[in-house]
């Protein structure tokens, strides 16, 4: 899979020929196009997490070694990512960049694929309600609907993160996996000390939300009650390489920081049995 160049500054971008919204096929709104059937991926297909080439930059591989139920959840929340860091630079009036993003797993193969292992688990396709997401944004829909509309984009991937509920350690895993994978979208995002890539740079803060969201969830488990607020504080310093993220220019931090902290979680997640 080929990943779509980014461009290294945002607020020059000139206005891309979108591509068509290619999932579960929706009733056209004014002003965009439909969206054509998807072909789901063969439930055989592999991780793309584990993937050794390809893929969505740092995300391509950080589950190599990562059990089954641990790759499938860190699946789930890299997509959900994606959305919301969509929403994001929505929020900053870049909607043609927004689109853009939300489209980047459909395009690259990745829902393809998560799609499968989401019915291989018999649970609710998340197809619909991301189209419906995408749609809002092509129509330039009021902000709370596009809020509205990632709320449903969210309570569907909980909903298939549900599966794997009494999966302590692999839920604890499956939020190492997903500091890793922001760390490493970090990393490419930041050059010479400027934010050359704004889409990494959102879905890496994306993804330290969501690690931050399940590790609360994760406190209230016996299993985990000791380990997750550990983690928790070691995300803490994840703000002084994020800052403001509504910020004309966003903050250049040290990627080093966040491989730090992807170390100490995976440290801490060690202690969970």
């Amino acid at each position: 899979m080929t990943k779509t160049p980014r461009p290294t500054h945002p607020r020059r971008w000139a206005t891309a020929a979108l591509t068509t919204v290619t999932l579960a096929a929706l009733p056209t709104l004014a002003g965009t196009r439909p969206p054509a059937p998807i072909t789901l991926a063969s439930p055989n297909a592999k991780l793309w997490l584990a993937q050794s080439q390809g893929g969505e930059g740092g995300e391509s591989g950080i589950a190599a070694n990562a059990s089954t139920d641990a790759a499938y959840l860190a699946e789930l929340a890299i997509v959900e990512g994606h959305m919301l860091a969509a929403a994001d630079l929505y929020a900053l009036g870049l909607n043609d960049q927004a689109v853009d993003l939300s489209l980047h797993p459909q395009q690259e193969g990745t829902l393809d694929t998560l799609r499968a292992d989401i019915a291989a688990h018999n649970m609710p396709d998340p197809a619909q309600a991301i189209t419906a997401f995408t749609v809002a944004m092509q129509a330039e829909a009021a902000q709370t609907e596009v809020n509205t509309a990632l709320t449903a984009v969210s309570e569907v991937f909980a909903a298939d993160a549900a599966a794997e509920a009494d999966q302590t350690r692999a839920r604890f895993d499956a939020v190492v996996l997903l500091v890793k994978a922001a760390a490493e979208e970090y990393n490419n995002a930041i050059a010479n000390g400027e934010v050359t890539d704004l889409m990494g740079w959102h879905e890496a803060r994306s993804f330290i939300a969501i690690a931050r969201r399940d590790l609360q969830a994760l406190a209230t488990i016996p299993l985990s009650a000791k380990a997750a607020p550990k983690a928790l504080t070691a995300l803490d310093a994840t703000t002084a390489v994020f800052g403001d993220p509504l910020a004309t220019a966003p903050m250049a931090g040290d990627p080093q920081v966040l491989l730090g902290i992807a170390a100490k979680v995976e440290l801490i997640a060690s202690s969970v049995r």
